[in-house]
């Protein structure tokens, strides 16, 4: 039976599509009749599939780009994420490790508390503690002893054949190799008097420079016998021929007030009894002269009261307010 004749007009035979270009040929040639037309048909077609094949890729490589950044910022989000976790997990333990150390190599040796404490170290030495004071022992072997102080201590100190004899106290760093010495470490004050021997004071957190006033230093410094030294703000001032009795007064459980600062004899006395003491108003000058006896916390406030013509007033349990009667 013959072929009845096609009522379409005659078509280039149809084609899957093969990829992008493939795709888009495909879809204007089922939008437009493809045939033999004028040149200007054939153009407007071509130039239609060059548009839509630009603007195509365009979006194409937009999108993949946006894709492409997506899954690569994930893998380095998560990264981040994880490393974060890691350098905390880190930086906890070290904490926690470097903590754990420092308290296990201090142990707490002696403390005292309203009244004065002996203590015979091993190797003979002899410390007296003041009030409220505390002695840890940071090394101990047969030649090396290390020593830390809060509070103020005197220290007989055994000769030393070989090994070292340390203290450390506040800013400063003590080393003796046979000694008698008072050492103070409290109301942000590092001092110390040298009755005999010698010793060698350094600063914990020196530089090597040499500060250009007289006996001024930021190098260790070599301590004669009646001579003291004060740290502040990492400089150790030395005071040679130093005969101020109120350096060691406390071991006889007195204050000595000829010449020394109000506020520092306040400190001294806000330590000995474990008080604070806030100053209103001090006297201008210091022209008290003699020494207190350290007994009864409440007569011994009477009495300075009287030599500093002022009053303690007593706020709580253990917080005063000195205020100067004029």
């Amino acid at each position: 039976m013959p072929n009845k004749p096609s009522n379409r007009k005659n078509s280039p035979q149809k084609s899957k599509p093969n990829g992008l270009f493939e795709d888009m040929l495909h879809s204007y040639r089922e939008g437009y009749e493809y045939e033999k037309g004028t040149p200007s048909t054939k153009k407007e077609v071509w130039e239609a599939i060059q548009h839509h094949i630009h603007s195509t890729e365009k979006r194409t490589h937009t999108v993949l780009t946006r894709q492409a950044l997506t899954l690569y910022k994930l893998p380095i989000a998560k990264s981040f994420r994880y490393a974060a976790v890691f350098l905390v997990g880190i930086l906890g333990w070290w904490t926690l490790y470097g903590t754990f150390s420092e308290e296990k190599s201090m142990n707490l040796l002696a403390e005292s508390s309203h009244q004065i404490k002996i203590v015979y170290l091993e190797d003979g030495s002899r410390v007296q503690l003041r009030p409220y004071s505390h002695l840890y022992s940071i090394t101990s072997t047969a030649n090396d002893q290390h020593f830390k102080l809060e509070g103020e201590a005197y220290f007989q100190v055994a000769k030393q054949n070989d090994g070292e004899f340390i203290v450390d106290a506040g800013e400063g760093q003590i080393r003796v190799l046979g000694t008698a010495f008072n050492v103070r470490s409290y109301a942000n004050e590092t001092k110390v008097f040298l009755e005999e021997g010698k010793i060698m004071l350094e600063v914990l957190s020196s530089s090597d420079s040499i500060s250009t006033l007289p006996n001024e230093y930021q190098k260790p410094g070599l301590l004669e016998p009646q001579s003291s030294a004060t740290i502040q703000n990492g400089i150790i001032i030395i005071k040679e021929n130093d005969t101020n009795a109120s350096h060691i007064d406390w071991i006889e459980s007195s204050l000595y007030v000829t010449g020394n600062p109000f506020k520092s004899l306040i400190n001294e006395l806000s330590h000995h009894y474990n008080i604070a003491v806030k100053i209103t108003q001090s006297p201008a000058e210091n022209f008290a002269n003699g020494s207190l006896v350290l007994g009864d916390l409440e007569q011994t406030l009477t009495n300075f009261s009287l030599l500093f013509n002022g009053e303690f007033v007593k706020k709580s349990n253990r917080e005063y307010e000195f205020v100067g009667i004029d």
